[in-house]
Protein backbone atom coordinates (compact mmCIF):
# COMPACT_ATOMS: atom_id res chain seq x y z
CA UNK A 1 0.00 0.00 0.00
CA UNK A 2 1.42 3.45 -1.09
CA UNK A 3 -0.26 5.13 2.70
CA UNK A 4 1.22 1.62 4.70
CA UNK A 5 3.63 3.51 7.64
CA UNK A 6 3.87 6.87 6.00
CA UNK A 7 3.41 9.53 8.31
CA UNK A 8 0.10 11.83 7.56
CA UNK A 9 2.25 15.09 6.95
CA UNK A 10 4.51 13.85 4.69
CA UNK A 11 1.13 12.69 2.92
CA UNK A 12 -0.58 16.12 3.20
CA UNK A 13 3.24 17.96 1.65
CA UNK A 14 3.62 15.49 -1.13
CA UNK A 15 0.03 14.87 -2.46
CA UNK A 16 -2.46 17.89 -1.49
CA UNK A 17 0.58 20.59 -1.13
CA UNK A 18 2.46 19.72 -4.22
CA UNK A 19 -0.20 18.84 -6.26
CA UNK A 20 -1.62 22.55 -5.96
CA UNK A 21 2.13 23.80 -6.32
CA UNK A 22 2.76 21.91 -9.29
CA UNK A 23 -1.09 23.50 -10.80
CA UNK A 24 0.06 26.83 -9.74
CA UNK A 25 3.63 27.08 -10.61
CA UNK A 26 2.67 25.76 -13.93
CA UNK A 27 -0.22 28.08 -14.75
CA UNK A 28 2.27 31.38 -13.59
CA UNK A 29 4.85 29.92 -16.01
CA UNK A 30 2.63 29.71 -19.10
CA UNK A 31 1.19 33.43 -17.71
CA UNK A 32 4.40 34.66 -17.58
CA UNK A 33 5.88 33.74 -21.22
CA UNK A 34 2.40 34.82 -22.66
CA UNK A 35 3.24 38.17 -21.64
CA UNK A 36 7.05 38.02 -22.13
CA UNK A 37 9.96 36.25 -23.76
CA UNK A 38 12.75 37.93 -22.29
CA UNK A 39 15.39 36.95 -21.01
CA UNK A 40 15.11 37.27 -17.57
CA UNK A 41 11.49 36.52 -18.21
CA UNK A 42 12.72 33.13 -19.32
CA UNK A 43 14.79 32.43 -16.36
CA UNK A 44 12.09 33.10 -14.16
CA UNK A 45 10.04 30.38 -16.06
CA UNK A 46 12.70 27.84 -16.17
CA UNK A 47 12.42 28.40 -11.75
CA UNK A 48 8.62 27.84 -11.76
CA UNK A 49 8.70 24.55 -14.47
CA UNK A 50 12.16 22.99 -12.34
CA UNK A 51 10.44 23.24 -9.18
CA UNK A 52 7.30 22.12 -10.36
CA UNK A 53 9.51 19.23 -12.33
CA UNK A 54 10.78 18.26 -9.08
CA UNK A 55 7.53 18.10 -6.99
CA UNK A 56 6.24 15.95 -9.97
CA UNK A 57 9.09 13.59 -9.56
CA UNK A 58 8.29 13.88 -5.71
CA UNK A 59 5.22 12.40 -6.26
CA UNK A 60 5.86 9.95 -8.68
CA UNK A 61 8.85 8.91 -6.32
CA UNK A 62 6.21 8.35 -3.62
CA UNK A 63 3.54 6.10 -5.94
CA UNK A 64 6.72 4.05 -6.87
CA UNK A 65 7.62 3.11 -3.25
CA UNK A 66 5.53 -0.30 -3.30
CA UNK A 67 7.87 -1.40 -5.93
CA UNK A 68 10.71 -1.50 -3.56
CA UNK A 69 13.27 -0.90 -6.38
CA UNK A 70 15.98 0.47 -4.87
CA UNK A 71 18.17 1.92 -7.85
CA UNK A 72 14.72 3.46 -9.37
CA UNK A 73 13.34 4.82 -6.70
CA UNK A 74 16.69 6.54 -5.74
CA UNK A 75 17.38 7.92 -9.01
CA UNK A 76 13.73 9.11 -9.16
CA UNK A 77 14.44 10.81 -5.66
CA UNK A 78 17.23 12.45 -6.23
CA UNK A 79 16.27 14.05 -9.65
CA UNK A 80 13.34 15.48 -7.48
CA UNK A 81 15.19 17.07 -4.99
CA UNK A 82 17.78 18.39 -7.61
CA UNK A 83 15.48 19.72 -9.59
CA UNK A 84 13.90 21.40 -6.69
CA UNK A 85 17.86 22.86 -5.29
CA UNK A 86 18.95 23.79 -8.93
CA UNK A 87 15.57 25.57 -10.26
CA UNK A 88 16.42 28.97 -7.46
CA UNK A 89 20.13 29.28 -10.08
CA UNK A 90 17.72 30.20 -12.15
CA UNK A 91 15.59 32.93 -10.00
CA UNK A 92 19.29 34.41 -9.21
CA UNK A 93 19.73 35.31 -13.18
CA UNK A 94 16.45 36.59 -13.44
CA UNK A 95 17.87 39.40 -11.14
CA UNK A 96 21.65 39.68 -12.50
CA UNK A 97 19.92 39.89 -15.90
CA UNK A 98 17.28 42.77 -15.32
CA UNK A 99 20.78 44.53 -13.71
CA UNK A 100 22.19 44.04 -17.38
CA UNK A 101 25.42 43.39 -16.06
CA UNK A 102 28.21 42.39 -18.33
CA UNK A 103 27.06 38.62 -18.55
CA UNK A 104 27.05 36.87 -21.71
CA UNK A 105 25.07 33.95 -22.56
CA UNK A 106 28.00 31.90 -22.51
CA UNK A 107 28.99 33.12 -18.97
CA UNK A 108 25.36 32.47 -18.08
CA UNK A 109 25.33 29.08 -19.61
CA UNK A 110 28.53 28.15 -17.41
CA UNK A 111 26.78 29.50 -14.27
CA UNK A 112 24.31 27.44 -14.88
CA UNK A 113 26.49 24.17 -15.42
CA UNK A 114 28.51 24.89 -12.28
CA UNK A 115 25.49 25.17 -10.25
CA UNK A 116 24.04 22.24 -12.05
CA UNK A 117 27.32 20.03 -11.36
CA UNK A 118 27.33 21.42 -7.24
CA UNK A 119 23.65 20.84 -6.65
CA UNK A 120 24.08 17.13 -8.20
CA UNK A 121 27.07 16.25 -6.03
CA UNK A 122 25.62 17.70 -3.07
CA UNK A 123 22.94 15.02 -3.36
CA UNK A 124 25.29 12.14 -4.19
CA UNK A 125 27.54 12.51 -1.08
CA UNK A 126 27.86 8.98 0.13
CA UNK A 127 25.51 8.04 2.94
CA UNK A 128 23.57 11.88 2.62
CA UNK A 129 20.46 9.96 2.24
CA UNK A 130 18.85 6.89 3.65
CA UNK A 131 15.78 5.62 3.13
CA UNK A 132 13.48 3.76 5.61
CA UNK A 133 12.00 0.64 4.59
CA UNK A 134 9.12 2.34 3.34
CA UNK A 135 10.92 4.27 1.35
CA UNK A 136 10.32 7.58 3.51
CA UNK A 137 13.88 9.56 3.10
CA UNK A 138 16.02 11.09 5.99
CA UNK A 139 19.28 13.46 5.24
CA UNK A 140 22.61 12.52 7.16
CA UNK A 141 23.52 15.80 9.36
CA UNK A 142 26.34 16.43 6.84
CA UNK A 143 24.13 16.23 4.35
CA UNK A 144 21.62 18.68 6.55
CA UNK A 145 25.33 21.49 6.94
CA UNK A 146 26.02 21.08 3.40
CA UNK A 147 22.47 22.11 2.10
CA UNK A 148 22.22 24.87 4.34
CA UNK A 149 25.54 26.07 3.37
CA UNK A 150 24.99 25.31 -0.65
CA UNK A 151 21.17 27.45 -0.21
CA UNK A 152 23.03 30.59 1.96
CA UNK A 153 26.32 31.08 0.19
CA UNK A 154 25.12 30.16 -3.44
CA UNK A 155 21.21 31.06 -3.54
CA UNK A 156 20.38 33.47 -0.50
CA UNK A 157 23.35 35.68 0.03
CA UNK A 158 24.07 36.24 -3.69
CA UNK A 159 19.84 36.89 -4.73
CA UNK A 160 19.74 39.32 -1.75
CA UNK A 161 22.84 41.03 -2.79
CA UNK A 162 22.34 41.57 -5.99
CA UNK A 163 18.06 42.56 -5.63
CA UNK A 164 19.32 45.20 -2.97
CA UNK A 165 21.75 46.08 -6.13
CA UNK A 166 18.71 46.43 -8.19
CA UNK A 167 16.30 48.24 -5.98
CA UNK A 168 18.89 50.92 -5.90
CA UNK A 169 19.10 51.40 -9.08
CA UNK A 170 15.27 51.55 -9.51
CA UNK A 171 13.89 55.24 -9.71
CA UNK A 172 10.36 54.79 -10.20
CA UNK A 173 8.56 54.42 -6.27
CA UNK A 174 6.08 51.70 -7.86
CA UNK A 175 8.87 49.59 -9.30
CA UNK A 176 11.00 49.72 -5.77
CA UNK A 177 7.54 48.68 -4.22
CA UNK A 178 7.13 45.75 -6.58
CA UNK A 179 10.64 44.52 -5.93
CA UNK A 180 9.72 44.67 -2.18
CA UNK A 181 6.93 42.36 -3.33
CA UNK A 182 9.32 40.00 -5.06
CA UNK A 183 11.81 39.43 -1.74
CA UNK A 184 9.26 38.65 0.27
CA UNK A 185 8.25 36.22 -1.67
CA UNK A 186 12.03 35.10 -2.33
CA UNK A 187 12.14 35.13 1.30
CA UNK A 188 9.26 33.14 2.13
CA UNK A 189 10.41 30.36 -0.97
CA UNK A 190 13.72 30.16 0.58
CA UNK A 191 12.45 29.90 3.71
CA UNK A 192 10.19 27.36 2.72
CA UNK A 193 13.15 25.33 1.71
CA UNK A 194 15.21 25.92 4.79
CA UNK A 195 11.97 24.15 6.45
CA UNK A 196 11.67 21.19 4.03
CA UNK A 197 15.77 20.35 4.65
CA UNK A 198 15.15 20.37 8.31
CA UNK A 199 11.86 18.45 7.76
CA UNK A 200 13.44 15.22 6.20
CA UNK A 201 16.53 15.51 8.53
CA UNK A 202 14.81 15.67 12.17
CA UNK A 203 12.66 13.01 13.71
CA UNK A 204 10.54 16.12 15.67
CA UNK A 205 6.62 15.61 14.80
CA UNK A 206 6.12 18.45 16.49
CA UNK A 207 8.08 20.41 13.57
CA UNK A 208 6.52 18.01 11.23
CA UNK A 209 2.81 18.60 11.99
CA UNK A 210 3.70 22.51 12.08
CA UNK A 211 5.44 22.71 9.33
CA UNK A 212 2.84 20.49 7.05
CA UNK A 213 0.21 22.93 7.51
CA UNK A 214 1.76 25.95 6.98
CA UNK A 215 4.08 24.78 3.98
CA UNK A 216 1.26 25.50 1.32
CA UNK A 217 0.81 28.65 2.40
CA UNK A 218 4.38 30.29 2.37
CA UNK A 219 4.96 28.52 -1.37
CA UNK A 220 1.37 29.77 -2.76
CA UNK A 221 2.11 33.19 -1.30
CA UNK A 222 5.52 33.08 -2.08
CA UNK A 223 4.86 32.62 -5.77
CA UNK A 224 2.48 34.82 -6.16
CA UNK A 225 4.54 37.62 -5.24
CA UNK A 226 7.13 36.48 -7.01
CA UNK A 227 4.91 36.74 -9.66
CA UNK A 228 3.03 40.02 -9.36
CA UNK A 229 6.07 41.51 -8.09
CA UNK A 230 8.44 41.37 -10.74
CA UNK A 231 7.53 38.28 -12.62
CA UNK A 232 4.35 39.57 -14.76
CA UNK A 233 5.80 42.95 -16.54
CA UNK A 234 8.55 45.42 -16.08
Amino acid sequence: MIFQGADFSRLIIVFVSQGILIVLFSILALKIIKRNRTRPHLALVLFYILLSLGFVLNIVYVLLAPTNDSILLRTVYVFSVFFIAFSFVFNLLFIIILLSLEFSTRKLVVIVLVYGAVCLTIYLIPEGITFSPTWVPTYSFVLFIVLYVYFTVFMTIPTLYYSNRLYRMFEAENLKKRLRLYLVGFIMIIGAIYGAIYFITTDNVLFKSIYGVFALIFEVTAALLIYYGLGRKL
